[in-house]
């Protein structure tokens, strides 16, 4: 937990000023390829689909039993990072093909920019596969947008919604989120909140497909969400399996105690522990009956 103060993780959301130095700089140094040991262990490969760079990674010999369109969080003004691709690559072992795109940020790209790109690429019919939408932080919101969008009509539906550490209130109207911020070694609700502003566009941040708390929840897939419960964005995963439960939704908060935002991204012994229940649930998945 040390490392992680040290690493300074939360000053880079620490007001809007320094939200938007840290995040320009970050993004001209760009998204950062699948490591030297994940192209070792995997077949990976790189395309340009829906207008955005789209990594794949999936075994060298076993034949992936289901895809995943991994949706990568940092506020939505963070490009990926080396730490993701050790949360893919234990995902390709399930087996699956994990298909990761570098889609625009903010400020420059907003939710109306790129949400019909990442609808396209979730709806794409690859190899036929059964396909679980997943995605952490901002990108665990996005999941659920995407999916939402899916079910509407707007392609096949996913067969798995999973959500990590989501961040589906992009206002922070809780009053809890105050409290939990001295907990939380990852996040500041300053520079969260202008995030949202610049991600929204000319939409309120509270519209549905900017902070999905309040997305409808009739007729989606099956959808997981594990949050630690020292991260300030567990309240609104609260108000979500709240309004699940009124609505007879099958939606299940895995809360996961002592642990903070998007911890299975970590080499620590937690995130080892949910990279390897996130495996099994894929493969449950893959073997279950669509519908």
């Amino acid at each position: 937990m040390r490392l992680m103060w040290l690493r300074r993780d939360k000053q880079a959301f620490e007001g809007a000023q320094r939200t938007l130095r840290t995040a320009r700089r970050r993004q001209q140094s760009g998204d950062a390829p699948p490591t030297r040991r994940v192209r070792w262990v995997h077949r990976v490969g790189r395309a340009h689909r829906h207008g955005m760079t789209v990594w794949s990674v999936q075994p060298r010999r076993r034949r992936p039993v289901v895809r995943v369109v991994y949706l990568h969080g940092g506020g939505y003004v963070h490009p990926l990072t080396s730490d993701y691709w050790r949360l893919v690559s234990a995902l390709a072992r399930t087996p699956a093909l994990v298909e990761v795109p570098a889609y625009p940020l903010a400020p420059d790209a907003t939710v109306d920019d790129v949400l019909p790109a990442l609808v396209a690429l979730a709806a794409d019919d690859v190899d036929r596969l059964p396909t679980v939408v997943m995605g952490d932080s901002a990108g665990g919101a996005l999941a659920l947008v995407v999916a939402r969008r899916l079910c509407d009509g707007d392609g096949p539906e996913p067969r798995r919604v999973v959500c990590l550490s989501p961040w589906l209130d992009a206002t922070l109207s809780e009053p809890e989120v105050r409290d939990l911020e001295a907990s939380d070694p990852m996040l500041a609700e300053s520079g969260l909140r202008a995030a949202g502003r610049w991600w929204a566009g000319r939409r309120d941040p509270a519209d549905p497909e900017v902070s999905p708390q309040a997305t409808r929840l009739d007729g989606l897939p099956p959808v997981d969400v594990l949050v630690g419960d020292r991260d300030i964005l567990r309240p609104a995963v609260e108000t979500l399996a709240e309004r699940a439960r009124d609505a007879d939704v099958d939606l299940r908060v895995h809360e996961v105690t002592s642990m903070f935002h998007v911890w299975m991204t970590r080499a620590i012994p937690e995130g080892r522990r949910t990279r390897r229940a996130l495996v099994a649930l894929l493969r449950t998945t893959a073997a279950s009956p669509p519908g």
